[in-house]
């Protein structure tokens, strides 16, 4: 029998602070967990900027490609 797992994307780009803040039964509006985004990238290195800067724009490609399936014909 054939299993599959998912994995959201959102787990490869966030530290998992973040993720699991953003996933609580009620997540903060947006205006709160930007703020809480940009406090945390300015505590990264350059390098793990770097590195989430790519898988972001990754997750940006791969959410464009799945909103361009998605939208009528």
């Amino acid at each position: 029998m054939d299993q599959y797992v998912a994995i959201d994307p959102l787990a490869l780009l966030l530290r998992p602070d973040i993720y699991i803040r953003l996933h609580l039964p009620d997540p903060p509006p947006p205006d709160i967990w930007i703020a809480q985004v940009r406090a945390i990238v300015k505590t990264m290195t350059s390098a793990e900027r770097q590195a989430a800067l790519t898988r972001a724009k990754a997750l940006g490609t791969y959410a464009n490609a799945l909103a361009k399936e998605i939208a009528p014909g």
